[in-house]
């Protein structure tokens, strides 16, 4: 069985002439379901650096599917027997949190890496649980953010790691869409959202404002499955922010979805939309011919050829991508299990705060 170690140690392969084949990383899935099948996986043959040895799920028709449209090697039902018989770099475990939460310690107890989608868990005390035995183990784990890799985000992230753009003040992210149901044995839609689906946006504002410091929120209930927040936000870099989060706003609710992302820095801002767009503001305008007009933007619109290959634009290529790299020593960071413990912590504090009408201090451990 390979080890953490020999995970990461191995960037090239056996040979070190003209020539050489770089080596691979040997990974394998757990779960063959149906965000596994979309998302996921389409990814693997245009990623040299995987080699996909495997793939399991309990209902071998899913599984045998799998293998046949994306190319694994090998066919398991059973979880232990695959980690027994394979020598895998890498294990991606997919499905419900919950269900995450229950496998992943499998792969992670054999000192294997381990990807899950967001979050890890439906708790941040369940989320910190897992974080730890890795760290116990000597391993590390990747969690599905994948909007730090999209190409609005890296871009956005690039410009405001510029010194024109200096420290970030105030970061205001929207989140909209249609009715959200109840899902993994949560008691109630409202705090399933804060779960399953807002936890990205979590993420996100921490990828660029880091930690949280307090929240105060306040909820608004049309139906018990269409609903806002509003939450005000205190960073522990001294920046503020502001979310809005509603299920409000369409019909639709996975397809009719609206997300815009601003982040203002001094005398100069930018503002993300729909992870499509960007505008920019930098300090200096870029012309002196009519300087009483303002104001010039700097602007990122891509054609349709730039967005055809959606899974790269939307950050699910490179996600697994960096996973397979970090797998083989050739890449670091990157989200990982702690990044979802924070994100969840979020959640808990804007629902604490929102259903008890006072400001919360988040406390990380």
């Amino acid at each position: 069985m390979a080890t953490a170690e020999a995970g990461r140690g191995a960037g090239v392969g056996a040979g070190t002439g003209a020539g050489a084949k770089e080596r691979q990383a040997r990974l394998a899935f757990i779960g063959c379901g149906s965000f596994a099948s979309t998302s996921l996986l389409p990814n693997i043959h245009r990623i040299p650096e995987i080699d996909l040895v495997a793939v399991c799920d309990i209902d071998r028709p899913k599984a045998e599917r799998a293998a046949r449209h994306f190319g694994a090697r090998r066919v398991y039902v059973d979880l232990e027997e695959m980690l027994d018989k394979e020598e895998l770099d890498g294990v991606f475990v997919i499905g419900p949190a919950p269900q995450q939460a229950a496998l992943a310690p499998h792969v992670l107890r054999r000192g294997i890496p381990v990807y899950v989608e967001k979050p890890s868990a439906n708790t941040s005390a369940e989320a910190r649980e897992l974080a730890l035995l890795a760290e116990k183990h000597g391993v590390w784990g990747q969690v599905g953010f994948m909007k730090r890799f999209a190409y609005v985000y890296k871009i956005a992230k690039e410009i405001v790691s510029r010194p024109e753009f200096g420290s970030l003040h105030i970061i205001k992210c929207k989140f909209a869409q249609g009715p959200y149901p109840q899902i993994w044995g949560i008691d109630s839609a409202k705090r399933s959202f804060l779960i399953g689906q807002v936890c990205h946006i979590f993420d996100l504002i921490r990828f660029f404002g880091g930690d949280v410091q307090a929240v105060q929120a306040f909820y608004h209930e049309v139906t018990p499955t269409q609903f806002a927040y509003v939450v005000n936000l205190i960073f522990t870099s001294g920046a503020v922010g502001q979310l809005d989060l509603n299920s409000l706003e369409t019909k639709k609710a996975f397809r009719d979805i609206s997300e815009e992302l601003q982040l203002v820095g001094f005398e100069t801002h930018l503002v993300c939309e729909d992870m499509l767009n960007l505008r920019w503001q930098p300090p200096e305008d870029f012309t002196a011919a009519v300087p009483e007009t303002g104001r010039y933007l700097y602007t990122y619109t891509p054609a349709w050829t730039g967005i055809s290959n959606t899974r790269k634009a939307f950050g699910y290529e490179d996600e697994v991508r960096h996973f397979a790299r970090r797998c083989l020593g050739l890449a670091e960071g990157g989200p990982d299990l702690w990044d979802s413990y924070k994100s969840l912590l979020i959640g808990e504090a804007i629902y604490e705060s929102a259903h008890g009408g006072r400001l919360v201090t988040i406390k990380y451990d």
